[in-house]
């Protein structure tokens, strides 16, 4: 079994409206994918990434209008970082931020020196330069926005969890999943950051959710590897979903030591259904949920 890197990485957000604006306007992501939450068809689903929805370049949002104040804790992914080219990338983007009234400060995450910014649901963000290590051959620049290629943002960089036992995180990473723990960061390619991990104990209380929440981290994995990885959770504690079909990608949850973990296919993308040059412009459903189109609208608030 070999997994291929970050898939995407799931929040709340309280407005979609003001959440687009935040990531495609300022940030420069492509909204590649408007859906809705199959688990609850009345809650918006967007996600963001590079021009085409690349594995590893998404960002992907649940909307709870009335979501509270989240209360940052252990046992949670903390927060996630965003990479892109250059030291000059971060620089460009602190001005930007700064400009749309976004505060920033220096931050050192994963050995670089970035950027720290919330967005409007207060969810943390760290911007780290690649500085030319290694990305998936997939990800692509997006034409699709006005910031120019050599500042864009390239795609997901290392996460951090906080867990109260650090430990019982680390031997998953390392015996179920095959990560490698080097420059204290677990790993699925030591050449890059785009599949890292961090692990930092914490005994705070544990987390609380909230609008900017982290739900679920999810890693990018071939089908053919479905049948090992599952063989591996049988033998863990607690129970995995087994296969589901998101339509977009086939996925398998699971929760360890506090941390809900997807496992998605590349395949078969957001393009199974709409043209490149389409993504993102309207609500896209899955086959199965199609013949209640006019149900679920109903439920859903227009989009600005």
């Amino acid at each position: 079994m070999k997994l291929l890197g970050h898939h995407h990485i799931s929040m709340y957000t309280k407005d979609v409206t003001n959440n687009k604006y935040f990531y495609t306007e300022i940030l420069g992501l492509r909204l590649v994918e408007i859906s809705i939450n199959q688990d609850n068809p009345s809650m918006y689903h967007f996600f963001y990434g590079d021009e085409e929805g690349s594995p590893g370049t998404l960002l992907s949002f649940f909307e709870i209008e009335n979501a509270g104040k989240m209360h940052k804790g252990t046992n949670s992914i903390y927060r996630l970082s965003l990479l892109v080219e250059s030291k000059e990338a971060v620089q460009y983007y602190k001005e930007r931020l700064q400009q749309y009234g976004i505060k920033t400060s220096n931050v050192n995450f994963a050995g670089e020196a970035g950027i720290r910014f919330m967005d409007y649901d207060d969810l943390e963000i760290v911007m780290i330069p690649n500085n030319g290590k290694e990305i998936p051959g997939s990800w692509k620049k997006n034409s699709y926005t006005s910031i120019p290629e050599d500042y864009q943002i390239l795609g997901m960089g290392p996460v951090e969890f906080k867990v109260r036992d650090a430990q019982k995180t680390t031997d998953f990473l390392i015996n179920t999943l095959e990560f490698e723990y080097k420059n204290a960061q677990f790993t699925l390619n030591s050449n890059g950051l785009y599949s890292n991990i961090i692990v930092t104990e914490s005994d705070a209380p544990v987390v609380r959710p909230g609008r900017g929440y982290i739900h679920h981290i999810a890693f990018n994995i071939v089908a053919a590897d479905f049948d090992t990885l599952i063989e591996r959770l049988n033998a863990l504690e607690g129970n995995h979903t087994g296969i589901i079909d998101r339509y977009f990608f086939k996925s398998v949850y699971y929760r360890h030591n506090g941390i809900m973990y997807e496992f998605a296919t590349p395949e078969p993308g957001f393009m199974r259904d709409t043209p490149k040059t389409q993504l993102g412009q309207q609500l896209n459903l899955p086959d199965f949920l199609e013949d209640d189109r006019e149900a679920i609208l109903s439920k859903l608030k227009p989009l600005d």
